[in-house]
């Protein structure tokens, strides 16, 4: 993979950061009395500082979810990346007992669920596939792809939350899937 843009890094960063400062917060202990020097005093809501053992946690966790994180195949991933994520993928279900050349009745389907779900951080996925699994706004996107393929002369329809297509456009059509599929997903990646 490539670096990760600033922008993200900052995200990151700053969202660590928030999220020990809740964590730290949180674990205070209210006090009994109403303030914090037994007095009688009104109870005043405030932020402890994040212990360096809370911030590493933190860090920790946000590093462990964006590891768990598939990686995305973005319409402008080159061909060279896809194959390698691919075959990163398929090396991992061979590690975990299961063959992927093998489909149909000849697979031990037990095998293959087991390895399929050890190694599904590893399964490449699509921008829409990633917009399907965490943007509460893929309905309206889904269908802002579809309007977008068809405004370029493609039969494609919404079904059961995927887009379909008659039949799959030629090469020199399929471009256009790819460009909208870009413009309707941008902000899901």
């Amino acid at each position: 993979m490539g670096k990760v843009p600033m922008y993200r890094r900052f995200a990151i960063g700053s969202l660590t950061a928030l999220l020990a400062l809740l964590l730290a917060a949180c674990d205070r202990e209210p006090h009994s009395s109403g303030s914090a020097d037994g007095g009688t005093g009104p109870d005043v809501a405030s932020l402890a500082s994040a212990s360096p053992s809370a911030t590493a946690g933190a860090a920790s966790t946000a590093g462990t979810a964006a590891a768990d994180e598939p990686p995305l195949i973005r319409p402008d991933t080159s061909e060279e990346e896809e194959n390698r994520l691919q075959q990163r993928y398929n090396d991992c279900l061979v590690e975990h007992g299961a063959n992927p050349k093998v489909r149909g009745p000849a697979e031990d389907t037990k095998k293959t669920k087991a390895a399929e779900q050890a190694c599904a951080n590893k399964k490449p996925e699509e921008l829409w596939e990633r917009a399907r699994r965490t943007d509460p706004e893929y309905a309206d996107k889904l269908r802002d792809w579809v309007t977008c393929v068809r405004s370029h002369g493609i039969d494609a329809w919404e079904e059961d939350g995927f887009i379909t297509f008659k039949s799959l456009p030629p090469d020199n059509q399929f471009k256009y899937v790819q460009e909208c599929e870009s413009k309707a997903f941008a902000s899901s990646g």
